[in-house]
């Protein structure tokens, strides 16, 4: 969570939103593939609520949008996925039951 703060901090306004979304996409993509377990559901929710609040709060820097309640109005999260491009990490894990080879 802190390398998604990082890449979207107030200083980065500057930088093109497309570049900003996909180091911060680079980042959840290589967090996901290493950490896809199965009992790794709630870290993934909290990871992800954590990257869509934080591109919400770059865009509301970005656009000088003051209050959180028109934040979430201007940018919600489908358009955070499918407007901007951010990668939605998986609610649920790539496998349930580990199944051994005999």
């Amino acid at each position: 969570m802190a390398k998604v703060t990082d890449l979207t901090r107030r200083e980065l306004t500057c930088i093109p939103l497309d570049d900003v979304v996909g180091s911060v996409n680079r980042s959840l993509r290589g967090w996901a593939g290493y950490f896809h377990f199965r009992n790794s559901s709630l870290a993934m929710s909290k990871v992800r609520n954590h990257a869509e609040q934080r591109l919400r709060i770059h865009l509301r820097k970005r656009h000088k949008v003051k209050n959180w309640k028109a934040g979430y109005a201007k940018f919600p999260s489908r358009d955070l996925y499918d407007r901007h491009g951010l990668h939605k990490l998986p609610k649920v894990p790539g496998w349930k039951t580990v199944h051994a080879l005999v």
